[in-house]
């Protein structure tokens, strides 16, 4: 009875150990995507400009592009300006904005990547939304 007992607690031991083995590999498998956001000055008066500026890249293989994305009040998300993009890389964007309309101005950084045989962008990543004030 101990035999049976012995082998069945090394069977259990083995098989934690694989599980555990084969989890910290499908952690490390995944992509890490790394980015920064900055938006400026938080109030502006209407006519002025904002900078925006950006960057985000994730470490898998595909195609990227970072994008920043603008809206005034509860209206769609808009495209200011892209960067050339590429692989392992998104790109950056260092632009200014002209803030036309009294309300609130938001902006976003926004990563687009591709899929395997595929050329059509996908968006991968949001960052959170920055907004501005304008008087």
């Amino acid at each position: 009875m101990v035999v049976i007992n012995r082998r069945a607690a090394r069977a259990a031991v083995v098989a934690a150990a694989g599980i555990a083995v084969l989890g910290l590999s499908a952690v490390t498998a995944s992509a890490k995507a790394d980015y920064g956001f900055k938006v400026g000055p938080r109030t502006v008066k209407a006519g002025a400009r904002v900078h925006v500026k950006g960057y985000a890249a994730k470490d898998d293989d595909l195609f990227q592009k970072f994008c920043v994305q603008e809206r005034q009040g509860k209206a769609s998300w808009r495209t200011v300006k892209c960067a050339h993009g590429a692989v392992f890389d998104g790109g950056s964007v260092d632009t200014w904005v002209k803030a036309k309309h009294r309300g609130t101005l938001q902006f976003r950084g926004a990563l687009y990547e591709t899929d395997w045989g595929s050329n059509k962008l996908h968006l991968q990543l949001v960052t959170p939304t920055e907004t501005v004030r304008v008087r």
